[in-house]
């Protein structure tokens, strides 16, 4: 849901941005009806920012740097901007701070949707990368080995233990997903078909995969 309520942020604004463009080329019938729905607009984009960072907040750790600092820095712009509207009181100085503002939370903004994309685009040549080896179980020495593989937005660590060449038992220590919760059934199917490469759980193919190659990275070591 933090992705939907991204997009929903950034409608909003680009309606307010498309206020400030209309002004700019004189088309008056536009910039009225813009003007009409500006402050409903600007609540809702406050609202749905809101919502952005609550569901965001708990996948924090699996985001680029750069989109967490970005997204934060546009946030304050949007606070002192608000801020400012009421508590200037001259229209001039009003008005000569609100541009500014907007220029910066805009900057912010594209710098915040660019690095995020270039993020989910390597995460995702990360994923799509995943090969599996053929490995034979019973080549590996009894023990319990501990692997991890780290996709960016999807996380996994796990506990292996081996004992007579079988997989004996798969503990999965850590997994960090958005929607992929469903996909830890598949340390079951792996103890239970004694292969690493089994089929992925529908709807949970990356996380299916990413927990795959950590439990691989486990008994290859």
């Amino acid at each position: 849901m933090g992705i939907v309520f991204g997009y929903l942020s950034l409608i909003c604004f680009c309606m307010l941005v498309a206020k400030w463009i209309a002004r700019r080329c004189n088309l008056i019938k536009f910039d009225k009806v813009l003007m009409r729905i500006h402050r409903p607009v600007s609540l809702l984009l406050i609202v749905f920012c809101i919502l952005h960072i609550s569901f965001c907040i708990p996948v924090l750790r699996n985001r680029n740097i750069l989109v967490n600092v970005s997204g934060v820095v546009a946030v304050v712009f949007m606070i002192v901007l608000i801020f400012s509207c009421h508590v200037l009181k001259q229209k001039d100085r009003r008005m000569k701070w609100h541009r500014i503002l907007t220029i910066l939370m805009a900057v912010c903004i594209v710098w915040h949707v660019v690095v995020y994309f270039m993020d989910f685009r390597e995460y995702q040549r990360k994923v799509d990368s995943i090969v599996f080896k053929n490995i034979k179980l019973s080549d590996v020495e009894d023990g319990t080995y501990v692997g991890e593989y780290d996709a960016g937005y999807i996380y996994a660590k796990v506990e292996v233990m081996i004992e007579d060449g079988r997989i004996v038992s798969i503990n999965l220590m850590e997994h960090r997903n958005e929607r992929g919760k469903a996909a830890e059934v598949i340390v079951d199917k792996v103890v239970a078909t004694q292969k690493i490469d089994v089929d992925a759980v529908s709807g949970a193919t990356n996380s299916s995969n990413v927990i795959k190659k950590a439990i691989e990275n486990a008994v290859t070591q």
